[in-house]
């Protein structure tokens, strides 16, 4: 089995992190950016080395070659790791999923060489053409998803769900702290991120202050998205360039169920070319071997069916 690597730098990509559950929104996915790649902007899953014999089975990628005239690449989790010189395998191994994923997509500019990257997750899809024009500004830095996130806050109050704030605040003011900052409070997504190399080049730099990896401080605190903003923020090692969401990004069940009886109130704006379907309450594009017994999948339906 062949898995090959960028030969040359090169300055965007788009990304995803994924592992054997979501292999069918990935190939969803896949099927998106074969579709509405304009520009034929390089793409790069990876994926746990045991997950490859799996993706194989699912996803043809001889066929997607053969249709698709643009870069489309498997790469894996370990090679993401051994990239940096101190090679953390071991920690990789034992880490829970959820956050190791995390460390794997703020290093993966390690080893394929891009000064910056779209990072997509599996339950994400394009709807529209787009070039690097939605990616990069002008001067070709990247823009950064960076706003208020008041849609999503006065949805949740409205719906009678104010632990979605009580979790904004709360995630917010971990990271403001571990850099001092008082003020606003900012949502730097949802994925998927637009985000520069040289802003994790610096949360590195600003971590070996305190004698510390990044696999340390995602430990602490697994919170990639807030890591990224902050530090450029604090450091501003590239200009911000402000940018609302790109993809129409459905958080929850009960968010999605309201906005699909309200389609009004859906963003249509230009710049939103795709839609991110959490996966975690989704389970029509779940593989059967990742599905849960029947009576677990009921006992969840019923669940959903007394909140509606």
């Amino acid at each position: 089995m062949t898995i090959s690597y960028p030969s040359s730098p090169q300055n965007f990509i788009l990304f995803c992190k994924s592992f054997r559950d979501d292999v069918l929104r990935v190939k969803k996915l896949i099927e998106s950016i074969i579709t509405f790649n304009v520009e034929k902007i390089p793409f790069y899953l990876c994926v746990p080395q045991k997950d490859l014999v799996i993706f194989h089975q699912y996803i043809d990628f001889q066929d997607i070659h053969k249709r698709y005239s643009g870069i489309i690449e498997l790469i894996t989790d370990e090679a993401v790791v051994m990239s940096n010189q101190q090679n953390h395998l071991d920690i990789y191994y034992s880490m829970r999923g959820y956050i190791s994923q995390q460390v794997i997509k703020a290093e993966v500019w390690r080893l394929l060489g891009c000064s910056a990257y779209l990072s997509l997750d599996s339950d994400s899809f394009f709807t529209q053409n787009f070039t690097h024009q939605n990616f990069l500004h002008p001067s070709g830095i990247p823009y950064t998803i960076f706003h208020d996130g008041k849609e999503l806050l006065e949805l949740s109050k409205q719906l009678k769900h104010p632990e979605v704030e009580q979790y904004f605040l709360k995630d917010s003011a971990l990271v403001k702290a571990e850099f001092n900052r008082s003020g606003q409070d900012v949502d730097f997504g949802p994925a998927p991120l637009i985000w520069s190399s040289d802003v994790w080049k610096k949360l590195e730099a600003h971590l070996k202050i305190n004698h510390e990896t990044i696999w340390d401080a995602f430990l602490r605190i697994p919170l990639e998205i807030r890591w990224y903003g902050e530090t450029l923020l604090h450091y501003q090692p590239i200009p911000l360039h402000p940018q609302s969401p790109i993809f129409t990004c459905y958080h929850f069940d009960w968010q999605a169920k309201y906005l699909n009886k309200n389609p009004l109130l859906i963003n249509r704006s230009p710049q939103i070319i795709g839609t991110v379907v959490q996966s975690y309450w989704d389970d029509s594009l779940r593989p059967n071997f990742a599905k849960k017994p029947w009576y677990s999948r009921m006992w969840k339906y019923i669940k959903k069916i007394r909140k509606i």
